[in-house]
This record gives C-alpha cells, structure tokens and sequence, in this order.
C-alpha cells in the first residue's frame, strides 16, 4: 500500500478528488491517471510500474478471438461483406454442417480455429501481463481451468502456450523449493553422522552452511532477484558445498585430538594447516561458478554469480565459525584428561567408529599400493578412457524441448500435443523488405515472390500454417468476384475487370458486361480500401501503415530445437538464392529464441569451461608455486570432464540449460580434492617424508575426508532428483557420479603421476627440518 520511498504516502491520497473510490481507479486508463498526477505535481517515475501492474491486474486479458467471434470474408448480393461466422450458434445438424463447410473451406481458418479433421478447435486468449509475471500467469491458467469446470458439456480441453509453460515453471519452483531443503538436509546430516559419530560433527558444519544459505537468500532479496527453475537449486548446492570445508576442518581437528593433542593446540595446527587450503578451494571453487557468468542465459548467469557469493560466505563462516565453535562446543572431557589422549568420551567415540574406520582405511590403503605398483598401466587406461570419451563427446547433441523438460504424462505436455495437432505451438515471425519503390506491398510482381515463398514453406514438414499480406487479398479477391474458386489467387500486372452498365442508344436502354483494365497495383489498392470500409481490421497485423513492412507469420509443429534449427537454415537459405534484389528478411518468433538460447548454451558452455579451466590452473600454479605441480593438480579435473562429456554421448544426454551446469560444477568443487591431496602430500614431503610414506600418509589423513566429502556432497545433490523439472533431475545424477569419478581420479591419478614424473615434479623430500 505504500509507495516505494515515499513513506506514510497511501494510494488513495494520491488519486483525483474525482475519484471518490479506490474501486473507480481499476475503470481509469492508465495514461490518463498519470497525466492527471502529474498536472497536480503528485506524480513519481517510480509509481510507473506500481500503476501499470494494478492496470494488468484490474484487466489482464486483452483479447480473446474464437470462431464465434471471428470475422469471414465473403461475396454477398451487397458486394463485400465482413461479418462474423455466426451470430446465433448452430442449433440443428444441417447448421453445423454449413458451419464446417465454411469454415473449411476459408484458407485464413485452416489449421487455426479448426483442425483439417474439424474435431478441435481453439480459443485464442491474449495476455497483458508480461511473461515473467509468473503469479498472475498461474492465477489466470487456474481462473481458465475454473472456466471449464463450471461449464461442463466439453469432451476435452487443453490449455497451452508459453504463458502456461511460465505458471507450470513457477509451480514446479515452489514446490521444489519446499522439498529440496529439508530433503538434501536431511542427507547432509544423515552422511556427516556417518562419517563422525558425534554431534559435534554435524553440528559445526551444518550451523556455517544454514548462515551462508541465509546470507545469500538476503543479498538475493536486497537485489531484487526472483528465484527461478535454475536459482531455486541454490539451498542444495550451497548446503552441498558449504559442508566441504567443514569435513575437512572437522576431520584434521579429530585426527590432532585422537594424537592426544589440547583443544586449543589442536585448533590451531587444523588452522596452520588447513587455512590456506580451504581459502583456495573455496576461492577455486567460486571462480568456477563466476565461469557461467559468459552465459547470456540469465538463469545461468544469476546462478552463477549466487553460488560463488554462497561459496565465499561459507568460507568465511567456515574460517572464522568453525574454530570457534570447536573451542566451545562441549567434549565432556575432565580436566585432568585434558591433553592427555585418554578422554574416555572422546576414546569411546574412536572405538566406536574404529572398525568402520580401519576398513576404510584398510581400502584405500590397498588401493593406493596397487596405484603405486602399477603407476604406468593407471595411466596408460586413463588415457584410453579420455580417448573413448572424446569420441563419446563427439556424439553430445544440443537439444531442448518441452517434452525433455516435463514427464511424458504431465498436464502441460498433454496440452501441448494437443496443440500441435491444432494449428503447431510454436512462431516464426518473418519480416520482409522491399527497398527501391513506394508501398512495395501494393505490389502483385512483389506480392508473388512472398507466395512463392509460403508455397516453399509449405512443403517443410513440420509448417502447419503460414499467413501473410497475400492471403487476405487472395480471399478479397474471392469475395469481390462472387466467391468464384478461380479468383483465390492474387491480380496479375494488370486484370480486366468484368461489370455492367446500362447504354442509351436510339432512345433504347440495354445492359452491357464491359471490360476495364486496370493494373494489379490499383486493383490491390482498391481491394485493400473496400477491406477497411467494410469494417475489416486485420490489415495492420500482416502489414505496416506504409506498406513498406510486411508480416509472414509461420506456425510449426515441433518439440526439437535441431529441427528448428535446420528449419531456420533453410529459410535462410532459400532468402539467398530465391529472393529477387532489394528484398530482405528478418525472423523473430518463439523458433529463433529457442534456437538461439541452445546455440547460447553450447557458446556459454564452451566460454565458461575454457575461462575455468584456465582460471583454476593459474591459481593452482599460484598456490603450488610450479607450472607442473598445477598441472599435475588439473589432470583429474579434466579426466573428470571428458568422463562426463563422454557419458552424456554414449547415453544420449542432451547438451541443454541443466547439463551445460555440470563441468564448470565439477571443475569447482573437484578441485578441491587436488588441493587438500596435493597440500597434504607436500606437507608430508616438506617434512622430510619418503615420497611413498608421504602418499600413504597422505591417503590416512586426507583420503577419508575428500571420499566422505564426495559422497556427502554427491548425494546432496541427489536431492534434485525429486524434482518436477527433468533437466534438474538429469544434473543432479549428473554431478554425483561425476564428483565420485573426480574423487576417485585424485586418489588414483596424482599418485600414479608423482611416482612416474618424480623428478619432473620434483617430488624429492625435503633436507630440511
């Protein structure tokens, strides 16, 4: 009720005097209201929006057009007569058999109003509201559906189109926002229990990750960022990498404690040791987040920029919290046990966990010594599993539809189907030009090349309808010459016009047919103004005021942004070679939007993983101080990205929105296993240690946190696939098996590539105490 920074102000105080009710406001036009605001020096440029959305509000449907409300154009003993099909609906079966043999057998209802089957027909509602207004999108589809409840008799209805498509789109968000919280919670505490045993363990990670979650969602709200199909996954991927640094933190604190090491002590050496690893990882992993942001697909580029501030805010929490609460968080250890190791509590919690962890430990350690023995063979098959998934990348096809969004049973693709049978549920919107002459489109010489052109269309498979300029004056032509078949063509360069008039001769009267001729321009012309006079108006949707634009609407059936794509290419094509000099054309529609976010996603796929790779492999050399040591670091990185580009080809995964997400995903938080790995193995190396001692040691300390981290986080992310919305459900399997493999390429391939590059690496212990 209150303006935006204009406090204590109220609507109705700033309404005319006139306007005695706020009810009367919804009856003013807009433009009108704002004149009058802005006389009395009461108007402010922010009130725009505010005024233009009660208006949508108060009247949110602009147009509805049916067959009952159609106009038909047809020859009548008054001449040309415009008029609607029926005023009184057809009562008996010889009326509706009359109806469908006009309606039929007119070229501008076919494949519209009526199906060629005459078994469906549609109604055609034009919104006010735009398409991001998915609130009153959805109460409009639910005000429609109450429609048909209330007035029974109907078979079967659908409602489609893409204002549906947004209000679907905003259901699915709600309900997945309510789901995926608790659900990938739940999971996160369920796996931080299992890894830990101690409250303690699920508390301090869970309690950084719920603040860094709430801190984002504020900045969100601050900034006015609405959630949507894409950012409505954030909880899941901030709760999923929020935990990281906590596992990590946790695991090196437990391990100083079981060595018998005081709290505090124990606190800092994590700290010493950790501090830096955890900043770049987060900072690495931000980095490859704030990769999407190349996308010009703002879901994708607000995603990305979200996820990188989530990530930045946990690591700060995670810095800052964490020690904190470890400090404080109560251990139930005496004071004379205090440093000594012998914490009954705290050795009660070891043994509890001790069989589960040294058969872990156990596991990792056997196949760390087989990667040891047979460093050589590892790598050789991991060059031929790259190999076999490039060729698997080679077979990824860009796709997006509707159909691969929802379930094949889903209300919303029903409807859809329902509508290509109709009239196709998708436009291209073809603009085209003649420059050199005045009003071109008056033109028949001019108008011929557009037919010739929709008869090309025609023969596209997937072309349902197409109507332009030269449809309307094919049908006038019909009407004006008595509804005679042979006249639903466009005048030639010049006609001879057929009438009769009445000659005095001798004192005797007689009629005689005369031929006139006149040319096809005139004849267009004169077709065009006997239109508008006999109430016609339609002409300003096929052409502009000046004739010097005309509007070749296409209507096609198809769920396939290849097909599009080929079908936009071929138009392309035939403007080259068919259209005559002088002319030129330009598409717009739903048709080259779609195909151009998909070929969006395979630019911005290619733009954020080559800025990712990039950006992480220079801060990975910066961390590491060597060129070699942050290629070593990137190796099961990319490994990990072939893997995944090649099971998308060999499975048949569609490169679209949800799956162009997963390698800069996996590129951002895979790297941190290469560095807690790498560190921890330098660490050890730093200390003197043999290079084999210091990759096994290396395995004891670290290997259980980055196999706990990935399955944690892996199965976070399974929390997507509860999801209505397919491409959410496909990332989400996606990234879990993809940050295994990246967790079981670290663990595998740095060490096969430390001992076989050793002295490239310089892999050497150091002399040093």
């Amino acid at each position: 009720e209150q303006m935006s920074g204009k406090e204590g102000l109220r609507l109705q105080k700033l309404l005319p005097k006139e306007v005695k009710d706020l009810n009367d406001m919804f009856w003013m036009e807009f433009e009108e209201m704002r004149e009058t605001l802005e006389n009395e020096g009461r108007w402010f440029p922010e009130w725009n929006s505010l005024l233009r959305n009660i208006e949508v509000r108060s009247a949110p449907v602009v147009e509805v057009t049916s067959i009952s409300n159609t106009d038909d154009i047809y020859g009548s003993e008054e001449g040309l007569t415009i008029e609607k099909i029926f005023e009184v609906i057809p009562g008996t079966p010889g009326e509706m058999k009359s109806l469908r043999r006009r309606v039929l057998e007119n070229d501008l209802f076919r494949n519209s109003f009526f199906s060629e089957d005459g078994r469906r027909t549609g109604i055609f509602v034009e919104l006010a509201m735009d398409e991001d207004d998915s609130e009153i999108l959805y109460s409009t589809y639910i005000a429609l559906e109450r429609i048909f409840e209330e007035n029974p008799g109907i078979d079967k209805h659908y409602i489609a189109g893409f204002p549906i498509v947004a209000a679907t789109l905003r259901t699915v968000i709600d309900q997945d926002t309510q789901r995926f919280f608790p659900f990938v919670a739940l999971l996160a505490v369920f796996f931080l229990w299992l890894t830990f045993r101690r409250p303690s363990g699920v508390a301090v990670p869970m309690l950084v990750v719920g603040f860094s979650i709430l801190f984002t969602l504020a900045i969100m709200v601050v900034f006015e960022v609405p959630l949507n199909t894409i950012t409505s996954a954030l909880p899941v991927f901030l709760i999923s990498i929020g935990v990281a640094d906590g596992i990590h933190m946790f695991s090196e604190y437990r391990e100083n404690r079981i060595e018998g090491l005081p709290r505090e002590k124990a606190v800092c050496l994590m700290l010493d040791k950790l501090a830096l690893p955890v900043t770049m990882t987060s900072i690495t992993t931000a980095v490859g987040f704030l990769s999407l942001t190349v996308s010009d697909i703002v879901p994708i580029f607000t995603f990305g920029i979200f996820v990188a501030v989530g990530t930045l805010l946990a690591m700060v929490l995670s810095l800052i919290f964490i020690p904190a609460l470890l400090m404080v968080l109560p251990e139930k250890v005496s004071a004379s046990q205090e440093g000594s190791g012998t914490d009954e509590n705290l050795s009660r919690g070891v043994h509890q966990v001790n069989f589960m962890d040294r058969l872990f430990q156990k596991s990792l350690d056997v196949m760390t010594a087989w990667v040891l023995r047979n460093a050589r063979p590892v790598l050789l098959a991991a060059l031929a599993i790259s190999a076999i998934s490039i060729y698997g990348l080679s077979q990824v096809k860009v796709e997006s539809s509707l159909e691969s969004y929802f379930q094949a049973d889903a209300p919303l693709v029903i409807a859809n189907r329902a509508m290509e049978k109709l009239s196709g549920s998708r436009t291209i919107n073809i603009v085209i030009t003649k420059t050199g002459e005045e009003e071109p489109w008056k033109n028949p010489d001019n108008l011929k090349v557009v037919e010739e052109f929709q008869e090309f269309l025609a023969n596209e498979p997937r072309v349902k309808r197409t109507l332009s300029l030269v449809d309307l004056i094919k049908r006038i032509s019909y009407a004006f010459n008595e509804n005679r078949k042979e006249f639903n063509r466009l005048p030639n360069g010049f006609e001879f016009l057929e009438s009769e008039e009445i000659f005095e001769e001798n004192g005797q009267t007689e009629k005689r047919t005369v031929k006139r001729e006149i040319s096809g321009r005139d004849l267009i012309a004169q077709y065009l103004v006997l239109y508008e006079n006999s109430g016609g108006d339609v002409l300003s949707d096929v052409v502009d005021s000046e004739y010097l634009n005309l509007n070749l609407a296409v209507t096609i059936s198809s769920n396939s942004t290849t097909e599009e794509e080929k079908l936009l290419q071929s138009i392309e094509d035939y403007a080259v070679r068919q259209f005559p000099q002088g002319f030129s054309m330009t598409s717009s529609g739903m048709v080259p939007i779609n195909v151009a976010t998909s070929n969006e996603v395979v630019t911005s796929q290619i733009r954020s993983l080559s800025g990712s790779i990039l950006a992480v492999f220079l801060m990975l050399a910066l961390i590491f101080r060597s060129v070699s040591r942050g290629l070593m670091g990137m190796i099961p990185l990319v490994f990990t990205v072939l893997f995944n580009f090649g099971v998308m080809g060999f499975f048949g995964v569609h490169l679209d929105i949800g799956t162009a997400l997963v390698s800069s995903i996996v590129i951002g938080i895979g790297v941190d296993y290469s560095i807690h790995y790498l560190s921890s193995m330098f660490h050890e190396l730093a200390d003197g240690t043999e290079l084999h001692d210091a990759i096994s040691n290396t395995v004891r300390r670290s290997g259980k946190a980055i196999t706990s981290n990935a399955v944690t986080v892996g199965f976070g992310f399974l929390a997507l696939s509860v999801s209505e919305f397919l491409p959410l459900v496909t990332l989400s399997w996606m990234i879990w098996l993809t940050l295994n493999i990246s967790a079981l390429a670290t663990m595998i391939l740095i060490p096969a590539l430390a001992v076989t590059l050793t002295d490239v690496l310089k892999l050497v212990p150091s002399q040093n105490d």
